[in-house]
């Protein structure tokens, strides 16, 4: 199979410039036009070398520390280790996709490269999308420990709902709403709730207080059993918009 170094090289600098952008973005790094430029020809050098008798894995691991210095600077360990390891994911999601391409799709080369450039920053467009819906979503999760006045205590993971704004009609009193698998036999309230759904009773008990990431608690509020933090991910609890 024929490779044309001038095409091959232009290619690895098109991809790590995709790949520098993306990881700019995804961990809201700055960086220049200049540093872009300058990291991205980094890559497509190493990627010449790739065809020589250095040791590949030395050669990628190298590139990689030098791309993320050149485009992020270094400031601590700990933020350049980030930087080089969302740029070998990336690297990693990229050298699928062009494995993918390993069968020739096209009679051109050179069309063969475009579609998979144009394909590559599709789909890191597609995934930094989802990182940040991921990043948005977990960033409402609270370790949420609750404790009863038999001493008993739930460690649950909560989420908080904006469209929580259930309040005891009687006193005021917000209410978390928890799992029904963590209901609890002693003296409850019902309590009369009303949603664009429908209305109904409300299984509620008093906490003796609460804690939300070890940093808060709140005695004026109440605990409300329902089935509706089962149709989360991973959360057992659902915070009131108000309580936060």
């Amino acid at each position: 199979m024929k490779i044309y170094i001038d095409l091959f090289f232009l290619f690895n600098v098109i991809m790590d410039a995709t790949i520098v952008t993306s990881t700019g973005i995804i961990l809201k790094r700055q960086t220049s036009l200049m540093r872009l430029f300058l990291s991205s020809l980094i890559g497509g050098f190493s990627s010449i070398l790739l065809f020589t008798s250095l040791n590949k894995i030395i050669i990628e691991i190298i590139s990689i520390i030098i791309i993320s210095i050149i485009a992020f600077h270094y400031r601590n360990l700990r933020y350049t280790i980030k930087n080089i390891f969302y740029i070998y994911i990336l690297s990693t999601l990229l050298g699928g996709i062009i494995y993918l391409f390993n069968i020739k799709v096209t009679s051109s080369i050179l069309l063969t490269y475009f579609l998979i450039i144009i394909i590559s920053i599709e789909v890191m467009i597609l995934y930094i999308k989802e990182m940040k819906k991921i990043k948005n979503n977990y960033n409402n999760y609270y370790q949420v420990d609750i404790y009863f006045k038999d001493k008993e205590k739930l460690s649950l993971t909560g989420f908080v709902d904006t469209g929580n704004n259930l309040y005891d009609p009687y006193q005021k009193r917000p209410i978390i709403l928890v799992s029904n698998k963590y209901q609890k036999d002693g003296d409850c309230l019902l309590v009369p709730y009303y949603t664009a759904s429908g209305e109904g009773l409300l299984k509620c008990m008093r906490p003796d207080f609460i804690y939300i990431e070890k940093i808060g608690y709140r005695k004026n509020l109440l605990i409300g059993f329902s089935d509706s933090p089962m149709f989360i991910d991973g959360i057992d609890v659902i915070l009131h918009k108000d309580l936060m």
